[in-house]
């Protein structure tokens, strides 16, 4: 979408997947990097601009703030290479989760032409989205707590201002944030993860929605999250610079199947246990009430979730 931004045109996202994080965002992404209509830098697929909009993160972990995006002229260098006619795509899972400011921030810069924005979030059950997000950050080596202490309130209050993915209770929950994306962007809507059991036809609802042609889906397990049998396998998989290089000369089709066999064999490489049971009914109750708000608020049923 062309508008005036930092004082000068620039195109910028026409298309927001704006959460939650670990809840199958990665999956929609890799859809839009195949569509012939959309632009999404996937090197960058998540710049989380709009939660800051250039005011600098406050969060204390410098090798965190360094992987986020808050200077306009770095988020408007992202779509330079646009190709004309293309819809832009921005997903950002923080977006939902520091809605507060995001939605101000994306209402000041677009004006006028941010009820045009196509918006979407996709949820999944809090509870195992906490989970999934603690074995993500375990993965990548950011986390050293075992699970029942790493979402116990006092440690969430204490860490959570050193890099949002400690924040496991808040990221949960939605409530507050779906309503106020339905009150200011007319095209929002809700999918959830249990959707994406039926990725095309899921896909095929968020390209009629953008007014975008049908492409046929490509199933990829993407992002695994777990505790490394091989701290240094697991490492070198995902942070080898000479890999990572290499990666980003490859056409995207490419680099898109590298990506997903990476991802393959770091599956491998993981543990994934069960979630010990006290913490299971210690977050369902945590979650109750917001989940309850939220399946009004969306008119689908979530009495499958939050089940101890």
């Amino acid at each position: 979408m062309e508008i005036t931004f930092n004082e000068r045109p620039a195109r910028l996202p026409d298309i927001m997947l704006v959460g939650a994080a670990k809840s199958g965002t990665t999956s929609i992404a890799h859809q839009f990097t195949r569509h012939p209509g959309v632009f999404l830098p996937m090197a960058k697929k998540e710049p989380h601009f709009f939660g800051f909009s250039g005011k600098r993160p406050p969060y204390k972990d410098p090798a965190f703030v360094r992987t986020l995006v808050w200077e306009p002229g770095e988020y408007a260098a992202l779509y330079e290479g646009a190709p004309a006619g293309s819809l832009i795509a921005d997903c950002s899972t923080s977006y939902l989760y520091l809605h507060r400011a995001a939605i101000p921030n994306i209402q000041q810069a677009y004006g006028e032409k941010a009820g045009r924005l196509n918006m979407s979030a996709i949820l999944r059950d809090p509870v195992e989205r906490a989970y999934s997000h603690w074995l993500y950050l375990v993965r990548n080596g950011h986390e050293d707590l075992p699970f029942e202490q790493a979402i116990d309130p006092a440690t969430v209050e204490r860490r959570k201002h050193q890099r949002w993915g400690f924040d496991y209770l808040g990221y949960g929950l939605y409530a507050d944030a779906v309503e106020q994306f339905q009150s200011v962007f007319p095209s929002f809507k809700v999918y959830l993860l249990e959707d994406l059991k039926d990725l095309q036809g899921t896909f095929d609802d968020i390209c009629d929605r953008a007014g975008l042609p049908h492409i046929e889906v490509e199933k990829v397990q993407s992002n695994p999250g777990g505790i490394p049998r091989n701290r240094g396998l697991v490492r070198t998989l995902r942070r080898n610079p000479l890999i990572r290089s290499l990666s980003h000369l490859l056409p995207q089709g490419m680099r898109n199947k590298a990506r997903a066999k990476r991802d393959g064999m770091l599956k491998k490489a993981l543990d994934r246990p069960e979630m010990p049971q006290q913490a299971r009914e210690q977050l369902c109750a945590y979650y109750r009430a917001d989940t309850e708000r939220l399946a009004a608020l969306v008119g689908r049923d979530l009495s499958h979730w939050c089940q101890p």
